[in-house]
Parts: C-alpha cells; structure tokens; sequence
C-alpha cells in the first residue's frame, strides 16, 4: 500500500473516530465505511501484497469502530421504531425495526430477538391498519344500511368486505365484528318470515307456512345456532311435510300462455315505437300515442310472467334462476310500479343468500 493511499484511510478513521466520539452514529459509519472500501479496491490490486502488518492492524480497528457505529445506530433506530408504534405510524414502524435489524451485529442476539419481536408487533399492526382502510368504505355502508333498516344491502356490503379479509383467522376483531353484523342482518330478514309463517300455520296452509320456512332457512348465519335451533323447532311443529317439488323447467303457465304474452308485447311494442303524430287513425286533436295502453298493458302482463316464474323458482330454492327471472320482470316493470320494488326487494335478498358460502346444491 503506497504512502498516499494509506493516509487517505487515515483520515477516513480519524474523521469516524470524531463522529464516533460526538455519537454521531451515521457519519461516523459513513466515514469507516469509505475506509473500508480503499482497503477493498486495492485487494485486486499488485499494491495488495505490499500491505503490512499495520496496514492490517488499521483495518481490523476500523471494522471494530464500523461494527460499533452500527450497533449504536441499530440502537436508535430501534428507539425510533418504538416511538412511531406509539404514535400508530405503523409503517415506519416496520421500517425502522428493519433498518435495526440489517444494522445490528449477528453477535448481538438478545438485541436481534427484542427486535424481531418488535417487528412482527408492528407488521401485524400495519397490516390491521391497511385492512381498516380497505374495509372502512365497506363496513360503513353496511353500518348505514343496518340502521336504516336496508338488511339486504347491508349484508352485500359486510360480504364484501369479509372477501378482503379472508385469510384472517375467525377470532381477529374485524371478522368477529362482521360476522356478529351479518349475523345481527339475517335475522332481522329472517323476523317477518316467522310472521308470516305463524298466519299461514293458523290459517290452515302448512304447505305454504313450510315454504316461507325453507326460505328462511336459507337466511340463517351458518354459525347461528340458536335461530337454527329456533326454525327447527317450528319446522317440526308444521303438521304435514313441505310439498314435493315442481319438476325443473315445468311451467305453470302453458307455453302457449308465453307465446301470446311476448308475441303481444312484441306487436304492441312495434305499433307504439311507430306511431307519429300523421297516423290516419290518431285523432287530430291530440298528441297522445294511441298505443301506449295497449304497449303497457302487454308489457305489465310479460313482466308479471317473469316474476312468478322467479317467485316459483324462488321458492324451490333456485335463487340462480329466480333471480335471472326477476333481472328480466325488472326490464319491464316502470319504475314507479310497485311490482318493481318488490321484486327489486325479492332480488336483492336472494343475492344475499347466494353469497351466503353454506347454501345447499339446490339452490342454484
């Protein structure tokens, strides 16, 4: 090692060992480090097989300074990791545990552990803090729709945000809490089936009461044992066992019944699309189109086909079906028919069931 090249380590150490002394940990690694990196450039070096013994001695001291440098920065930024989980900046939190890890010496073990446990402290705590912001916009429209009574929507909401989260074990706190909310949803839509289950048992209709119970079943949260208990109660006080079920893809109404209903809509639908203000039969005193009764009338009557055919597939558990029926009442029905928000009710309890991942076979 030439003269020049062994003062310039020189005073990289000596500008360390000033750091060093004034605890400033990050310059002071700075400096040795740069030390280092000469003795490093000159290995490939001819000039390599002129360093002394003191040249060496010079090394090993520098490494001793580095790796104290080290720990004491490992130490502050540890100081600072625990600082940010105090103020819940969990991911600089993560961040400076990792930077006290690469720091700190592989010879400082119970320093490594403490750390190590630090860190995964705060990388649980950053990952429940990144999940809370991807659940909020969720959890909070479900938590709008409860109250105002929407259990439907709101259980289409909770759903979602459960799908975020499906790898958390059933004990974290955002699963307890959506499970408790979707529970707390499926029997709030489950109460007016009991209702309507105790009229139909009085007035002596046990096949319908049976229906309206299948279909509350389907509500139930799979681990909501006392409502379960509860329906199996009342199922078995039903005198007579449910109906036998309509064969898959008979219809109540006759196909020549829904070729007359489309054949009439689509005739209707044609004249109303056509009709101008010079049609020979409009009379001259008004704007009004002629056909319009006779296009609602045929529309009321097709979309009326579609919901009761969701209503029976509805009722036989086929909520795939029922709701592709229901898709289709709903392009017919205006908006302000009554018909169309009870079926845009029906429809969207039945998506609620679909979601539901302990559904029978039957039910698609």
């Amino acid at each position: 090692m030439n003269d020049e090249t062994r003062q310039l380590i020189a005073s990289y150490k000596i500008e360390g060992d000033i750091h060093l002394k004034n605890q400033e940990w990050g310059p002071a690694r700075i400096a040795y480090e740069k030390a280092l990196e000469e003795f490093d450039r000159i290995q490939s070096e001819e000039e390599f097989e002129l360093v002394t013994a003191d040249d060496k001695e010079l090394r090993t001291q520098i490494e001793e300074a580095l790796g104290q440098a080290s720990f004491q920065l490992a130490q502050q930024h540890r100081e600072w990791g625990l600082d940010a989980l105090k103020s819940k900046d969990y991911a600089r939190a993560v961040e400076e545990f990792e930077e006290a890890i690469d720091l700190a010496g592989e010879d400082n073990l119970p320093f490594l552990e403490e750390v190590k446990q630090l860190l995964d402290k705060a990388r649980v705590k950053n990952r429940d803090h990144e999940l809370y912001e991807e659940l909020t916009p969720f959890v909070e429209r479900g938590d709008d729709f409860r109250r105002a009574g929407n259990y439907a929507e709101a259980i289409l909401e909770y759903q979602e945000a459960l799908k975020a989260i499906a790898g958390l074990p059933p004990t974290h706190r955002f699963v307890s809490y959506l499970r408790e909310a979707l529970r707390e949803c499926r029997r709030q839509l489950i109460k007016p089936y009991l209702v309507r289950i105790h009229r139909a048992i009085h007035a002596g209709k046990p096949a319908h009461a049976h229906n309206l119970l299948k279909r509350a079943m389907l509500l139930l949260d799979e681990t909501d044992l006392v409502y379960r208990a509860f329906l199996t109660q009342i199922r078995d006080a039903i005198p007579v066992p449910p109906p036998a079920e309509v064969e898959e893809g008979e219809e109540v109404e006759s196909p020549e019944t829904w070729a007359k209903a489309i054949r009439d809509y689509e005739e209707a639908l044609d004249l109303y699309s056509s009709f101008t203000l010079s049609d020979p039969l409009s009379p001259a005193y008004t704007g009004v189109n002629i056909y319009e009764d006779r296009f609602l009338s045929a529309r009321r009557n097709l979309a009326n086909l579609y919901k009761s055919r969701g209503d029976r597939f509805r009722d036989q558990l086929k909520l795939e079906k029922a709701i592709r029926s229901y898709k289709e009442a709903l392009k017919l029905y205006p908006r302000s028919d009554r018909l169309f928000h009870e079926t845009f009710r029906e429809m969207k309890k039945l998506r609620a069931q679909l979601n539901q991942p302990s559904l029978p076979a039957t039910a698609k």
